[in-house]
């Protein structure tokens, strides 16, 4: 079974934009590249859109981002990402051309 790549992207609340890069920084990132199976955990912003975010993804296997995603404080930090969105968030699975 091949990676699991994932492309989250936020819309940000004007208002929220640096306390949520913060906040994710120190509590998401930070745990998630912890975890076993995780290869790469990023979040980006667009140059021209800073509301705009996108969390970029790469595990090692579909076990490891299930994982990932059962974590308990997953859980407890979710509804504070989602409070930052001005729209729902959009994630693509991706895979590489490469596979």
């Amino acid at each position: 079974m091949g990676k699991a790549r994932l492309l989250v992207e936020l819309d940000i609340k004007p208002n929220a934009q640096a306390s949520f890069a913060e906040m994710f920084q120190a509590q998401f990132i930070a745990r998630s590249r912890r975890e076993d199976g995780c290869e790469r955990y990023e979040l980006w912003r667009e140059a021209d859109n800073p509301a705009r975010m996108t969390i970029i993804e790469v595990w090692s296997s579909q076990q490891a981002l299930d994982a990932h995603l059962a974590q308990a404080w997953f859980a407890e930090w979710a509804p504070k990402m989602e409070a930052a969105l001005s729209t729902p968030l959009v994630i693509r699975t991706m895979v590489s051309v490469e596979d």
